[in-house]
């Protein structure tokens, strides 16, 4: 999903930074702008505005103060408080031939109490076709079944190995002919989809005197249309009124 961002990343004007992490964000009242601090404490640079997309920009994080000091914008904050999640168990499958019997390449499974999703993961632009992946999501309803019979502690091995097989006798069941993959890893992805929309009319959050917005699929729906709905829509606020400044 980040190949958009990484095209968006060559257009003229961007200045990119990969592998820095946002500790804090100051405001500069005297300046009347933020000043983005990195978790070594140096100076990211001093900006008009910002737009994140993480909904956990308000909440603390490995015993740190979260980078959003909740009372220099309390009504963004209090929309970003205690978002539901759905988790979901991911699956990775890699095959030595086409799966030609398919004729999509994504699909949503529906009357299903296992599998939700199948999408061919070597389709997308930039990736290579050999050999042919699909990625399976399992239903929420599944994953939370799974992490209370085995707690939210990092799955064991053979717990993996139990929901690989379950995800791909589910995927074998819709009757297509599919053949068995040489590799199969799975995964649990615990805060996979966001389980409200907290921003469905604006389809973000800002905070107009600070010009900070925070968009994601959380505000809109939990897809990536939602999120690019919801980037847009924070771009054009931002946009805006920074234009007026």
């Amino acid at each position: 999903m980040n190949s958009v961002c990484k095209a968006l990343c060559n257009e003229p004007g961007v200045d990119s930074k990969f592998g820095v992490g946002v500790g804090k964000m100051e405001w500069l009242n005297d300046e009347n702008s933020w000043m983005l601090i990195g978790y070594d404490g140096s100076s990211l640079g001093q900006f008009s505005g910002v737009v994140a997309s993480d909904k956990n920009l308000a909440s603390p994080r490995l015993g740190q103060p979260p980078p959003l000091d909740t009372n220099l914008v309390p009504e963004l904050a209090l929309g970003l408080r205690d978002i539901p999640v759905n988790p979901c168990f991911a699956l990775m499958l890699a095959f030595s031939e086409s799966l030609q019997s398919i004729p999509v390449k994504g699909f949503s499974i529906k009357n299903s109490e296992i599998l939700s999703w199948a999408h061919c993961d070597s389709s997308k632009p930039g990736r290579s076709t050999s050999p042919e992946r699909w990625v399976l999501h399992s239903t929420a309803d599944y994953a939370r079944k799974i992490i209370a019979q085995t707690g939210l502690a990092k799955p064991s091995s053979s717990t993996l190995a139990k929901v690989a097989e379950e995800l791909y006798k589910e995927f074998e069941s819709t009757g297509l002919n599919i053949p068995k993959p040489f590799f199969t890893k799975a995964h649990r992805w615990g805060s996979a989809f966001p389980a409200v929309s907290i921003a469905r009319d604006e389809t973000c959050l800002f905070d107009k005197q600070k010009r900070v917005a925070v968009c994601g699929d959380f505000c809109v729906s939990p897809s990536v249309e939602g999120a690019i709905l919801s980037g847009c829509a924070a771009a054009s606020k931002l946009v805006k009124m920074c234009s007026s400044l």
